[in-house]
C-alpha cells in the first residue's frame, strides 16, 4: 500500500508518521531529498531558481526515487511518503496554472498512491507552529503564499487528483484524534 502524508508544514504530518510506525510495518520516504541540494538551498533562501526549474527539479526529485518506492511496494510493504507530487502543484504555483502543472504531474506516470491523507490546516496556524520549531523558511514566512498553497491543496483533494481516496483531516485538533481519523480512513 502506498500512503502519501500531504499539508501545509506544521499539520504534523512527521508526528503521525512516526504513530503509524508504531501500528505497523512502514518504509518512509521525505520529500524533498537531499538528491538535489538546491531545493534546500533554494528554501533556506542561499540561492535564487526560476519558478519551472523549480517545479522540474522538485518532480525530478521524487521521480529519482520511484524504482526504491516500487521495490519496497513489490516486497508487500506498506510505504508512506512524507509530501509527494501534490506538494510540487500545490507550492509551485507560480510555475504553470493548476491545469498545466496537473497536466505535467499526469504526463510522467508517478506512482499512484491508494491513499492520500490532507492534514488541513490554516496559513497563520502553520506559521505558529513552524515558530516554535526553526527559523520560517522562503515559503513559511508569507501567509498570503501559504493560504494560496492551501487552496491548491483543497482544489487537488476536491478533484481527487491521481486517486478517489484523498482524505482531508482536520489538524488543529489533538495528536491523538488526528490520529484516530487516520487509522479509521486507512482500514477502508
Amino acid at each position: 500500500m502506498l500512503i502519501v502524508f500531504e499539508g501545509l508544514d506544521g499539520t504534523g504530518k512527521g508526528t503521525q508518521i512516526e504513530l503509524l510506525k508504531d501500528k505497523m510495518d512502514l518504509v518512509t520516504f521525505k520529500y524533498p531529498t537531499k538528491n538535489i541540494p538546491e531545493l534546500n538551498d533554494y528554501l533556506e533562501k542561499k540561492i535564487e531558481i526560476d519558478r519551472k526549474t523549480l517545479f522540474n527539479l522538485f518532480l525530478k526529485d521524487i521521480m529519482t526515487e520511484q524504482n526504491k518506492v516500487k521495490k519496497e511496494l513489490s516486497k508487500g510493504k506498506t510505504v508512506v511518503l512524507d509530501r509527494y507530487v501534490f506538494s510540487t502543484i500545490a507550492y509551485e504555483l507560480d510555475a504553470f496554472s493548476y491545469d498545466e502543472a496537473k497536466a505535467i504531474v499526469k504526463k510522467m506516470n508517478f506512482l499512484i498512491p491508494d491513499h492520500v491523507v490532507l492534514l488541513n490546516i490554516d496559513a497563520k496556524t502553520s506559521q505558529e507552529r513552524k515558530r516554535k520549531q526553526k527559523e520560517l523558511d522562503r515559503y513559511e514566512e508569507n501567509a498570503d503564499y501559504l493560504e494560496m498553497v492551501r487552496k491548491n491543496f483543497l482544489k487537488l483533494h476536491n478533484d481527487r487528483f491521481l486517486t478517489p481516496n484523498w482524505h482531508k483531516i482536520d489538524a488543529t485538533r489533538s495528536v491523538e484524534d488526528i490520529h484516530k481519523d487516520i487509522l479509521n480512513v486507512l482500514a477502508k
